[in-house]
């Protein structure tokens, strides 16, 4: 079986390279997207029933159809001109914010802000005929109140946009025979993205400056400081922005275990795909060829990924991947998780540790020999991998 070979990636140093500027940005320090739905019941009034009992009467414009409309939402990017202005839909914010405690994903607490927000839009329902012919129409609302934990500090902005309303009949949306129904249920789906920015001064890479002293005096001028210091929002680092992966791993492969488990372990991985933590998946199948033990077959899935104990690091002419994290198997047992993964020219193999509450492990699959499948690990730029130049 042949694998890919491993590329080390290389960042050349241009004679015209990075080096200290302050410049003026927006910061962002929190943005989080989601898809919000709300149900509606639509009633016909019977002047509206009887123009479509009329239209379903006559054969050439049988079947009728209930469609909807809804209005054309800015996408997500670009953000500049994507601002709305019309009423006939809007994002608010309800009430003051409130200061909260919330646990992070891996592990600990952060200080954040609960936020009600309000999202409005109105949706032209239309009854038309085979031809798309205007039968009959009704106009509706539909609101959805969400509350949102978001790193939201004093002395930032927070922007709420709707990017796209989506409007959708359940059922019963063609109309074939009298009578007609009085009622119907219509689904509307808001696409929302939040965002908590602030104007600041940074320092690239990504330090925060400060302004110059007014220290350049005329002649026979005095040098009086009254004015207070120059202070930025509390920063939330721990919310916002997540740290990147130093490596991706990504494939599925099988192998003979090596240890007192006997069996045929499988290995189905996506962590770090884009250089984030956000989104990774692993999975793992162990076949039981030993029924002498007393041990089954399951499959354990990993449910959270440890950031601080994810390391990439050469290994002979290759790289060995490390992670840790919790899961559970498909029994409903819940068990923490330590996987290593190495990829090189010559060969691959994985090594899963399963542990209880207590530490410890009661499943090794030893090391595993890759006999089907291949694993790939990629390294992932970050800005320490970049080479500078310190201005003079």
């Amino acid at each position: 079986m042949g694998h890919k070979p491993h590329k080390k990636h290389t960042v050349p140093t241009a004679t015209n390279s990075l080096q200290d500027e302050c410049i003026r940005v927006q910061k962002v320090y929190d943005w989080v997207t989601d898809q919000l739905s709300v149900k509606k019941k639509i009633h016909f009034t019977d002047h509206e029933l009887k123009k479509i009992e009329c239209a379903m009467e006559d054969p050439s414009r049988r079947p009728l159809r209930i469609v909807c409309k809804t209005p054309e939402a800015p996408p997500l990017f670009p953000l500049s001109g994507s601002e709305h202005t019309d009423d006939d839909f809007f994002c608010e914010q309800i009430g003051e914010k409130r200061d909260v405690s919330v646990a992070i994903p891996g592990g600990g607490f952060a200080d954040a802000q609960l936020v009600d927000l309000l999202f409005t839009t109105d949706v032209k329902v239309k009854v038309v005929d085979r031809h798309g012919k205007l039968v009959t129409e009704v106009d509706c609302n539909a609101s959805v109140l969400e509350s949102f934990v978001l790193c939201f500090p004093n002395g930032t902005d927070l922007f709420c946009r709707i990017t796209k309303i989506v409007c959708r009949i359940p059922s019963g949306t063609v109309l074939l025979n009298c009578p007609a129904p009085r009622s119907f249920d219509l689904e509307v789906i808001f696409c929302v993205d939040i965002q908590v920015e602030a104007e600041v001064k940074l320092e690239v890479l990504a330090k925060f400056c400060s302004p110059r002293d007014n220290d350049l005096l005329a002649p026979d001028s005095d040098s009086i400081n009254e004015c207070p210091p120059v202070e930025f929002p509390e920063q939330c680092p721990n919310i916002f922005p997540r740290p990147n992966c130093d490596c991706s791993l990504s494939g599925e492969a099988s192998g003979e275990t090596d240890s007192e488990d006997e069996g045929k372990a499988t290995l189905l991985v996506n962590i770090c795909d884009d250089c984030s933590l956000s989104g990774s998946s692993m999975k793992l199948n162990f076949h039981d060829t030993d029924s002498s033990d007393g041990k089954h077959d399951f499959t354990f899935t990993a449910t959270s990924f440890d950031q601080d104990t994810l390391e990439c690091k050469e290994c002979g002419d290759g790289l060995k991947f490390i992670i840790e994290g919790s899961g559970e198997t498909d029994r409903g047992r819940k068990l923490d998780f330590k996987l290593a993964v190495v990829d090189s020219d010559d060969d691959q193999w994985f090594e899963v540790h399963l542990l209880n509450r207590r530490g410890n492990v009661v499943f090794n699959t030893g090391t595993v020999e890759v006999e089907e499948g291949e694993l790939t690990i990629d390294d992932c730029i970050t800005f320490e991998d970049l080479k500078y130049k310190k201005q003079p």
